[in-house]
């Protein structure tokens, strides 16, 4: 009998960081429930979820912060998270 191919399903949370609008900023804080700062440079605009002082998240606008079950938040940019998850309707 050959190989097989088998899919992985991991139900996450995830919002997509897509800019500086304040109801937009407050609904990351509701998510992350974590302090967050707003950066500006000549890459753009870098929001920085703060985990503890040397753990910190750095999302750049289009990527997404994602959620796991157990509660554990990464980063992951647009192609990756599009790539790997399909969004689930209730």
């Amino acid at each position: 009998m050959g190989a097989k191919v088998y899919e992985k399903r991991i139900s996450v949370q995830a919002i997509q960081f897509q800019g500086l609008d304040s109801a937009h900023i407050t609904e990351i804080i509701a998510f992350v429930g974590m302090p967050i700062s707003v950066e500006f440079g000549t890459y753009g605009v870098r929001l920085r979820v703060i985990r503890s002082n040397f753990d910190v998240i750095e999302a750049y606008q289009g990527d997404y912060i994602v959620k796991d079950t157990a509660g554990v938040l990464k980063r992951m940019d647009k192609v990756s998270f599009e790539a790997e998850y399909k969004e689930v309707t209730p």
